[in-house]
């Protein structure tokens, strides 16, 4: 069984897909779809999930959504300050 997705794991997850550069095709929809991360990141993976449809579509994302993306990254960073980038 793999280890739930800490903190800083989910933001470097997010800055991937926001960057379109994701370690595999799925691992985006493996986030928003899944359960596997840390207790206190499960609000902020439901909130990509629910943001989702503005973001991974055919057509151009949402702006806005993408914005509150970095903002959710933004703020799991500071979950763990002591932290270098990329875990």
């Amino acid at each position: 069984m793999r280890p739930r997705l800490q903190a800083c794991e989910a933001a470097d997850l997010i800055e991937r897909f926001l960057n379109g550069s994701e370690l595999y095709p799925q691992e985006w929809n493996d986030f928003v779809e899944g359960r596997r991360v840390e207790g206190r990141v499960e609000p902020f993976r439901r909130r990509c999930s629910e943001i989702d449809p503005l973001v991974n579509r055919p057509a151009s994302p949402d702006l806005d959504a993408l914005e509150e993306l970095k903002k959710i990254a933004s703020a799991l960073r500071k979950m763990e300050p002591n932290v270098e980038p990329n875990c």
